[in-house]
């Protein structure tokens, strides 16, 4: 694993105090505690609050895309590689990101307070989106851009009712159901409908 920087150990944690604490919980002083980094650092790093929210969705984008660039441009060609590529999303976010997405949930909500960091948010999901229509288009999908719009708006739901809710007994199970549920709503290729059913 790469070292980290201190500026990146500083967003890590604010991410954490984020996810666990909401952005009331949010401050210089409790990014030192949870990165056990010495008093300061975390404003040295990010001057005011503002900064930090930035260097946190930074960091976030960052992480991100380091996972979305793992799906094959070509998955959207076939729809069972489309949606076990969702289902590595889903499970990715929901377990090893868990914290990330709770934070960016946390972000979302207040994000109407701060223009600046609603604008960082929105560049941050278009990558995805961006890459998602790309896929989507190359496959013949029609209304590739809209599609695409409706698969993250979808996803999101996935994730936050997964945030919010009891886990169901069988998590795999469920995540794969929600993936397969989301690409239903994808509109057909022509050759798929060519193809017609079976």
């Amino acid at each position: 694993m790469p070292v980290r920087t201190r500026r990146q150990r500083a967003a890590d944690a604010a991410i954490e105090v984020i996810a666990e604490q909401g952005m009331r919980g949010l401050t210089h002083r409790a990014v030192d505690a949870r990165a056990a980094l010495p008093p300061g650092s975390a404003s040295s790093c990010f001057r005011t609050r503002l900064a930090l929210l930035d260097g946190v969705v930074d960091r976030m984008r960052e992480l991100d895309e380091a996972t979305i660039v793992r799906i094959p441009p070509h998955a959207w060609h076939n729809r069972e590689r489309a949606t076990a590529a969702l289902v590595g999303l889903l499970e990715h976010w929901l377990g090893p990101a868990r914290t990330r997405t709770r934070a960016r949930m946390e972000l979302y909500l207040d994000a109407a307070a701060y223009a600046m960091l609603r604008a960082d948010l929105d560049a941050a999901s278009e990558v995805f989106l961006r890459m998602a229509a790309d896929g989507m288009r190359a496959a013949g999908v029609p209304g590739a851009g809209d599609a695409a719009r409706m698969l993250v708006a979808q996803l999101d739901g996935v994730l936050f009712d997964a945030l919010v809710r009891p886990a169901p007994a069988d998590g795999g199970a469920w995540v794969r159901y929600a993936a397969e549920t989301i690409m239903r709503s994808v509109p057909l290729t022509d050759r798929e409908r060519e193809r017609g059913p079976g």
